[in-house]
């Protein structure tokens, strides 16, 4: 062994006790009295806040001013348009009656009403716009391409394109 390692032996040991012994002495410390608790203050009255610092920004409305600044909408927004006509949004080809499109995401989709009931369709070999949507276009058709822009939808009877059909 080299020397230090038996200095470290013989010295480290005794040095060890005396710490451990050397801690467990001594007074107990006396307990501390805590502060007392402060009581809570008297609510200050009702003021307004303080301006806002001059850097350039308008304030936001409040929400009561969003409130009567907007018109109120339709009260049932899937009823029917008033003063449109149904064959002048209905494509006599498919029977189809165009809604409206929209686009969600990235996927373009219309509104439809066909003899197989109301939803959305989407472009694609049947319309659908997921495997559990409900069948809406009769067997052959599919959707070739929705125009948002346009308001106009195009479809294929046995993948021949048919002409486009857009809401009036």
């Amino acid at each position: 062994m080299t020397w230090w390692k038996q200095a470290a032996k013989h010295w480290l040991a005794p040095v060890a006790v005396l710490v451990v012994v050397g801690g467990c002495g001594g007074e107990t410390p006396t307990a501390t009295a805590l502060p007392p608790v402060p009581v809570k203050p008297a609510p200050l009255p009702e003021t307004s806040p303080p301006p806002a610092p001059p850097i350039g920004l308008t304030p936001l409305p409040s929400a009561e001013e969003v409130h009567l600044a907007a018109p109120g909408g339709r009260a049932d927004p899937f009823a029917p348009l008033v003063n449109v006509e149904a064959e002048d949004a209905q494509d006599p080809t498919t029977g189809v009656a165009l809604t409206g499109v929209l686009l969600v995401g990235d996927q373009k989709r219309a509104i439809v009403t066909t003899s197989n009931g109301t939803g959305v369709i989407c472009v694609g070999a049947d319309g659908r716009c997921g495997a559990d949507a409900p069948l809406l276009l009769p067997t052959g058709w599919s959707v070739l391409s929705i125009d948002v822009a346009r308001g106009c939808i195009r479809f294929a009877l046995n993948d021949e394109p048919q002409d486009p059909f857009c809401i009036a």
